[in-house]
């Protein structure tokens, strides 16, 4: 369930965020909001997301990324938030377990999860695995750019296979 108005308060403070000359003010703001709706999970997502894209600090990104989870596992944003922490720090394993937690949860973008999935498996140079994530992602998509880039993906995992095993 959305709260309005502190909503309103996380748009203003995405944008003073994203705008890069107010972080502070914006990280201030979305941080007393934590003092009204400590447990609401939208919130704690856009820390964390504020955390990992502009602040660098990949512990607190963390942190509030998981607990945006934990308090509202129905939302998605926080899911392929943390999966790109973990893939940016080499856990595939980790980011695989989170993406395939998100996989069941309704608001799912599930194209854009079975390409991470994908991508993990291809990192960890297991081409079959992605191979196969790529045409969930194919399948679970109706866009033909994304389409034609899954594609692409297991080619070049298909490649990359032939390669491993000549």
């Amino acid at each position: 369930m959305k709260i309005e108005w502190i909503e309103k308060h996380m748009t203003e403070a995405e944008k003073m965020i994203s705008e890069g000359d107010q972080l502070e003010l914006g990280m201030g703001i979305l941080n007393n909001l934590l003092y009204e709706e400590p447990g609401y999970g939208r919130l704690h997502n856009h820390i964390g997301w504020a955390h990992l894209y502009y602040t660098e600090d990949l512990n607190q990104a963390e942190l509030h990324l998981k607990t945006a989870i934990k308090f509202s596992p129905e939302y998605s944003p926080p899911y392929l938030h943390i999966a790109k922490l973990y893939i940016d720090k080499e856990k595939y394993e980790e980011a695989i377990a989170i993406l395939t937690d998100a996989l069941s949860q309704p608001e799912a973008n599930r194209a854009r999860l079975y390409e991470l999935i994908g991508q993990c498996h291809e990192m960890m140079h297991e081409f079959k695995l992605a191979t196969r994530a790529y045409r969930e992602a194919m399948l679970a998509s109706v866009d033909s750019y994304h389409t034609q880039r899954f594609a692409e993906s297991i080619k070049r995992c298909r490649a990359k296979r032939w390669k491993a095993i000549f």
